[in-house]
Protein backbone atom coordinates (compact mmCIF):
# COMPACT_ATOMS: atom_id res chain seq x y z
CA UNK A 1 0.00 0.00 0.00
CA UNK A 2 1.41 3.36 -1.03
CA UNK A 3 0.92 6.49 1.06
CA UNK A 4 -0.20 9.48 -0.98
CA UNK A 5 -0.16 13.11 0.04
CA UNK A 6 -3.56 14.75 0.34
CA UNK A 7 -3.78 18.21 -1.15
CA UNK A 8 -5.58 20.69 1.00
CA UNK A 9 -7.09 23.69 -0.74
CA UNK A 10 -9.08 25.30 2.09
CA UNK A 11 -10.41 24.92 5.62
CA UNK A 12 -14.12 25.01 6.33
CA UNK A 13 -16.15 25.70 9.43
CA UNK A 14 -19.80 26.06 10.33
CA UNK A 15 -21.23 28.74 12.63
CA UNK A 16 -24.54 28.13 14.36
CA UNK A 17 -26.93 30.94 15.37
CA UNK A 18 -27.05 33.08 17.43
CA UNK A 19 -23.37 33.62 16.53
CA UNK A 20 -22.57 35.45 13.31
CA UNK A 21 -18.98 34.45 12.60
CA UNK A 22 -17.58 37.94 13.09
CA UNK A 23 -14.18 36.58 14.14
CA UNK A 24 -13.95 34.52 10.93
CA UNK A 25 -14.82 37.52 8.78
CA UNK A 26 -12.21 39.60 10.60
CA UNK A 27 -9.62 36.88 9.88
CA UNK A 28 -10.38 36.98 6.11
CA UNK A 29 -12.48 33.81 5.94
CA UNK A 30 -15.03 33.78 3.11
CA UNK A 31 -18.73 33.39 3.88
CA UNK A 32 -20.31 30.96 1.41
CA UNK A 33 -23.89 30.92 2.66
CA UNK A 34 -26.16 28.81 4.84
CA UNK A 35 -26.70 25.08 5.12
CA UNK A 36 -30.07 23.52 4.40
CA UNK A 37 -30.64 22.77 8.06
CA UNK A 38 -30.42 19.00 7.65
CA UNK A 39 -27.96 16.59 9.19
CA UNK A 40 -25.64 14.41 7.15
CA UNK A 41 -27.60 11.28 8.09
CA UNK A 42 -31.07 12.76 7.49
CA UNK A 43 -31.87 11.17 4.12
CA UNK A 44 -35.62 11.17 4.76
CA UNK A 45 -35.64 14.91 5.65
CA UNK A 46 -37.45 14.27 8.91
CA UNK A 47 -35.30 16.14 11.41
CA UNK A 48 -34.76 19.86 11.05
CA UNK A 49 -31.55 21.24 12.52
CA UNK A 50 -30.42 24.82 12.93
CA UNK A 51 -29.22 26.40 9.69
CA UNK A 52 -25.51 27.11 9.93
CA UNK A 53 -23.38 29.61 8.05
CA UNK A 54 -20.48 28.08 6.09
CA UNK A 55 -17.09 29.81 6.08
CA UNK A 56 -13.96 28.75 4.17
CA UNK A 57 -10.35 29.89 4.42
CA UNK A 58 -8.47 29.42 1.15
CA UNK A 59 -4.96 28.01 1.45
CA UNK A 60 -4.12 28.78 -2.19
CA UNK A 61 -4.58 31.94 -4.19
CA UNK A 62 -6.18 30.12 -7.12
CA UNK A 63 -8.74 28.22 -5.01
CA UNK A 64 -11.64 28.76 -7.43
CA UNK A 65 -9.63 27.51 -10.39
CA UNK A 66 -8.48 24.44 -8.44
CA UNK A 67 -12.02 23.55 -7.38
CA UNK A 68 -13.26 23.80 -10.97
CA UNK A 69 -10.75 21.25 -12.26
CA UNK A 70 -12.05 17.75 -13.01
CA UNK A 71 -11.15 15.06 -10.50
CA UNK A 72 -8.21 12.85 -11.48
CA UNK A 73 -9.03 9.32 -12.59
CA UNK A 74 -8.58 6.65 -9.92
CA UNK A 75 -6.20 3.87 -10.88
CA UNK A 76 -6.65 0.23 -9.88
CA UNK A 77 -3.83 0.48 -7.32
CA UNK A 78 -5.44 3.45 -5.60
CA UNK A 79 -8.88 1.86 -5.68
CA UNK A 80 -7.66 -1.17 -3.67
CA UNK A 81 -6.14 0.97 -0.90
Amino acid sequence: MRATATRRYCFETFVEPPWRGTCYLAANWLELGDTAGRGRQDRAKEYALARKTIFVYPLRRNLRDLLRQPLPAVTEDEDDA
